[in-house]
């Protein structure tokens, strides 16, 4: 299936409750379920809506990822991906990122015991020689946000593959349109939705794909 039919065959494109030609917003905290002992799909909005889970399954499709997870903002979406280090993990992240990770990480993360090295990962050896033993993750924008430096997928990927590390792409500069980094061997792939994704300025959002 072309780009083109990903973007409208979505399988959300009717809603099968009422028929309506876009799926409808959900404006309701709780959701009734069968029995005392038995659960829907949906419980309490703040795990997942219907409207909200219509999202995902359409990003994850076009992503080619296994689910997508929607957040309120990009940072929250990038947070939630550092929210998966130990005290004493290490990150490999690109030099140029994004201003809001670089503060999330030496500000906040520095407190719960994260140590981090910023590498030029469009430098492929330089990369590879910052991983240490204590490494959990290899972090890198495919397009950097400000100065548009492009880090390589495939060999972050098999750096990444040769160490026992995750490998996070943020993608926002480029979308799925213009780049799928978990088939080129990346773990997961997160955008501000805020950004490219959306397109029109006229949301905020954070989204995170996984293989």
């Amino acid at each position: 299936m072309d780009k083109f039919s990903q973007l409208i065959h979505t399988g959300f494109e009717v809603d099968k409750a009422t028929g309506a030609a876009n799926v409808p917003i959900y404006q309701t905290s709780l959701f009734d379920q069968p029995g005392l002992y038995e659960t829907g799909a949906y419980d309490y909005a703040r795990s997942g809506n219907p409207t909200r889970g219509a999202a995902e399954g359409a990003i994850a499709k076009l992503e080619g990822a296994a689910g997508a997870y929607c957040f309120g903002s990009g940072m929250a979406a990038i947070t939630a991906v550092f929210l998966t280090l130990s005290a004493g993990d290490h990150v490999v992240l690109t030099d140029d990122c994004y201003g809001g990770t670089f503060r999330v990480l030496t500000r906040v993360f520095s407190r719960l015991g994260i140590t981090w090295t910023f590498v030029d990962t469009s430098d492929v050896a330089a990369t590879a020689a910052a991983i240490r033993p204590e490494t959990k993750m290899l972090y890198v924008e495919s397009v950097s946000n400000p100065f548009l430096k492009v880090t390589p997928i495939p060999p972050m990927a098999e750096i990444a593959k040769r160490h026992g590390i995750r490998l996070v792409v943020d993608n926002t500069l480029l979308s799925p349109w213009f780049s799928r980094p978990l088939e080129e061997g990346a773990d997961i792939v997160l955008h501000s939705a805020t950004k490219f994704l959306g397109g029109h300025s006229d949301i905020m959002a954070g989204v995170v794909a996984a293989k």
